[in-house]
């Protein structure tokens, strides 16, 4: 057991050396799995995760033994083998880059299997190691370093952070343009194939690294969802990787707490922690969370609604001018023209925000204000079946079914360009005026 920090007793010693392995281990995989979100190669960890048995077998053929450093040494040469190999089947092979890591992938695990039963038939390989890796004994294995013992697993995982951060820094803008666009980055001399091909390495390496300290299971987690739900809460790439860094340290430390409590598997937790910290970005997220989108489309409806309202009543008093009163409809009228999709709270609304006005007949008109945003939206519906007509040759009866789905959506360049391309049209195919362009 590690003797520092030396304020702490053993049992906290234990957990700090294990929640700091695991951060940096995960933090790791936070920043490069961003960009894997974004290029939609999220499963290259899993895929190179398993792509490393072949190294693990040939090492332990030419060593005789499974310790550390071979084993590293082979599972990196074969996970750079299958990103290279990757790399070579897309640009070459005519295959997309899902297509050829899974042709690589499965190739290279099935010869891993073949070369076990040749081979390596009696080497015993540990399922929790492989599957939840034996983050709980990191403290254990210890390297002398400036007096004082460390666990050997930090050097390791903080030498891939050092790099990754190095990378980030010396190319930020080269690794930009080549995420969003390697073709595009490569044209203009920004090494757009030589950053995509360096991130797939990186991945490799940091995959390697991980996968005895956490796990297939957290690697791969740790890959994709912090960048999952990081994406969900900002559209800047800086801000993404520095949120995703803060979901996989949140993950770990409360993940490592609860595993404690509950007596089970550390890395497993982390990773149910990482993916309830996905749920709760999916449904709180202020852009694209569900909460979001529900309230988003519960406006939309709102508007819509209450713009038909103002499209009947501006239709009402257009085709009952000179009538008196009887120009004015009530409730009733309106329920009838609107049908099933008629909400009364439409009513309320447009009144509070001074759009309509009731009087005491219970008798609803446009105010000023109102009767501009009414000339606005049946402008549009007019022009819109005007377009129908013209360019698509609707028969009469279907145009105003068709139109009355798009003049919720037109905007003022929308109602500009339909009108320069029919030649400003003063009335519709039915003969109904379209509002003039000075009245709205």
């Amino acid at each position: 057991m590690l003797d520092w920090p030396a304020f702490l007793d053993p049992t906290l010693r234990l957990a700090f050396w294990t929640i700091l392995v695991g951060t940096i281990a995960n933090v790791t995989c936070a920043i490069l799995g961003c960009f894997l979100v974004l290029r939609r190669m999220s499963m290259l960890g899993d895929a190179l995760s398993h792509a490393v048995l072949p190294g693990l077998v040939i090492a332990f053929i030419v060593t005789g033994s499974t310790s550390s450093v071979p084993m590293f040494l082979g599972a990196t040469l074969f996970a750079m083998l299958t990103a290279g190999l990757t790399r070579l089947l897309t640009t070459h092979g005519q295959a997309s880059e899902e297509s050829s890591l899974g042709i690589v992938f499965t190739s290279f695990f099935a010869l891993g299997i073949l070369l076990v039963q040749i081979f390596a038939e009696k080497v015993h390989i540990d399922r929790d190691a492989v599957l939840e890796g034996a983050i709980e004994y990191v403290a254990l294995d210890t390297v002398p370093f400036l007096g004082l013992m460390w666990p050997a697993a930090l050097w390791t995982t903080l030498c891939v952070l050092i790099a990754v951060i190095g990378w980030l820094t010396l190319f930020w803008k080269e690794i930009k343009t080549a995420v969003f666009d390697t073709d595009y980055a490569a044209a203009i001399g920004l090494y757009g194939y030589t950053m995509l091909a360096t991130l797939i390495v990186l991945v490799a390496v940091c995959v390697v690294a991980s996968f005895k300290i956490v796990g297939s299971i957290l690697v791969v987690a740790m890959l994709i969802v912090p960048g999952a739900s990081a994406q969900l809460l900002t559209q800047r790439l800086r801000n993404m990787i520095l949120i995703s860094c803060l979901f996989a340290a949140m993950s770990t430390a409360i993940g490592y707490a609860i595993a404690w409590q509950l007596n089970t598997s550390a890395a497993g937790m982390m990773a149910v922690v990482s993916g309830l910290g996905y749920v709760l970005a999916i449904t709180f997220s202020p852009s694209q969370g569900l909460i979001a989108l529900k309230l988003r489309r519960l406006r939309l409806q709102q508007r819509i609604h209450a713009e038909d309202v103002l499209g009947i009543l501006y239709r009402w008093e257009e085709s009952h001018k000179g009538q008196g009163l009887r120009r004015y409809p009530q409730l009733q009228d309106i329920h009838e023209i609107a049908g099933d999709d008629f909400r009364q709270s439409s009513l309320g609304q447009l009144s509070k925000v001074g759009l309509i006005d009731v009087d005491r007949e219970s008798r609803y008109s446009l105010t000023d204000q109102g009767r501009v945003v009414a000339e606005r939206i049946v402008r549009g519906h007019r022009l819109w079946e005007s377009f129908l007509d013209t360019e698509f040759q609707l028969p009469e009866d279907h145009l105003h079914d068709a139109a009355h789905l798009m003049e919720h959506y037109l905007d003022q360049e929308s109602r500009e360009q339909i009108e320069r391309d029919l030649g400003s049209p003063e009335a519709d195919p039915h003969g109904r005026s379209i509002p003039p362009q000075d009245s709205v």
